[in-house]
């Protein structure tokens, strides 16, 4: 019987809430970046010469861009995991209502 395998729904529920929580702490970390950009005046005159605010402030904005494309692929694992333990499940009613019948 080594050609069986089984699926462990509730192991990929609980994966998919793991994944899950994860998202939500990129989350967490991609709204403090709001406060992390500087004011055109925060690094002086040689600051402003030397355009080091605007080229930080994009840095935090790619930053930014990463950890929001980041979140999307997250959800979209966690969203994919508990849609093959769903799948799984309809499987698992559909073959036991057919021995049902079988029985009858």
């Amino acid at each position: 019987m080594g050609d069986q395998y089984s699926v462990h729904k509730s192991a990929l529920r609980t994966a998919a809430g793991y994944i899950a929580e994860a998202g939500e702490k990129w989350v967490v970390i991609g709204s403090g970046l709001g406060n992390a950009k500087l004011a055109s005046d925060d690094l002086g005159i040689i600051g402003e010469k030397a355009n080091i605010v605007a080229k930080y402030n994009a840095g935090v904005d790619q930053v930014w861009q990463r950890i929001s494309d980041g979140v999307g692929h997250i959800n979209m694992m966690a969203l994919a995991l508990e849609a093959v333990a769903a799948s799984y499940g309809r499987a698992d009613h559909r073959a036991i209502n057919e021995l049902k019948k079988a029985m009858q």
